[in-house]
């Protein structure tokens, strides 16, 4: 039995259609949350512990992809930490408790020790749950995601489609190196069997590396427009970003999102290949051939 975690976000969603044939079940928060056939539902909460063992009763791999992603306004005070780091350690104590034997888990590129209340401390505190669990494991660590439904991508065609002026974040040579979710679908399936990778924290990226002004340009040839690209240094958006978290409920930036774009967000152009056997997508020919909604 495989539990996924998370399966109606973006990355659980694209990965059950991987696992038909697999004896699935998902955790959700409510009764007939994921719409998936084939597919057994167990109720319940990473912030509440005590209604995990039933979910994990049974199970003999854990594929943990429930986190609140840094685009997303934090719901309340903390809600970061608590869900991303210590949800975590309420999972992997139940999965250990179960006698569950292998964890495979969704984290990012670049994640590294941070200082306490950063949006960063919490995506470490994920993965040091994980490496603490005494559980064999396999951690991804992929770059942006682009693919169908991909939110990176998404929001920033609507800033190209909403303005003949749009910012461009961070230092103008950070490179970036966007990883399409069939890929990583891929490598998160194979993770589930693939013994060898055990033990590992792998970092994933795709078939190219490509600047922030780069992803504009590519996004804009997809939709057709020419807007005009102007750098916007850090510490103008951090101020941006804080003032739209404070008075809107969906911001178009966070504080958390801008955490990402202090570092490279990058790796080799191989790991993929290396881990997994296989060529990732290329972010520029994918979305030029396919547009920016697929």
């Amino acid at each position: 039995m495989i539990l996924v975690t998370g399966a109606t976000g973006f990355v659980g969603g694209h990965l059950l259609p991987r696992l038909q044939g697999e004896r699935v079940r998902v955790l959700v928060r409510r009764a007939g949350a994921c719409p998936a056939a084939g597919v057994e539902e167990a109720v319940g909460d990473l912030t509440r512990p005590e209604t995990l063992p039933p979910a994990l009763s049974g199970v003999d791999t854990v594929v943990h992809a429930a986190a609140i992603t840094a685009n997303v306004k934090e719901p309340y005070r903390g809600a970061y930490d608590a869900i991303n780091r210590r949800g975590t350690e309420h999972l992997v104590a139940a999965a250990k408790e179960a006698g569950a034997g292998r964890l495979v888990v969704m984290s990012g590129l670049g994640t590294k020790p941070a200082p306490a209340g950063t949006y960063m401390a919490t995506r470490w505190g994920l993965e040091e749950a994980v490496r603490r669990s005494g559980i064999p494991y396999v951690i991804l660590q992929p770059s942006v995601l682009f693919g169908d439904g991909a939110e990176f991508v998404a929001a920033l065609a609507r800033l190209v489609r909403g303005s003949p002026v749009v910012p461009v974040l961070g230092r103008p040579d950070a490179r970036f190196q966007p990883f399409w979710i069939d890929d990583l679908t891929r490598c998160l399936a194979q993770a589930i069997t693939d013994r060898s990778l055990d033990g590992r924290a792998i970092p994933l990226g795709g078939a190219e590396h490509v600047t922030m002004r780069e992803i504009l340009e590519t996004i804009a040839a997809a939709l057709g427009r020419r807007p005009r690209l102007v750098p916007l240094p850090l510490g103008v958006a951090r101020v941006q970003a804080g003032v739209m978290s404070a008075v809107l409920p969906r911001p178009p930036l966070t504080p958390a999102t801008l955490e990402l774009f202090d570092f490279e967000n990058a790796t080799d152009l191989d790991a993929c290949e290396r881990a997994f056997g296989f060529r990732p997508r290329g972010f520029r020919e994918h979305l030029l051939a396919s547009g920016v909604e697929a």
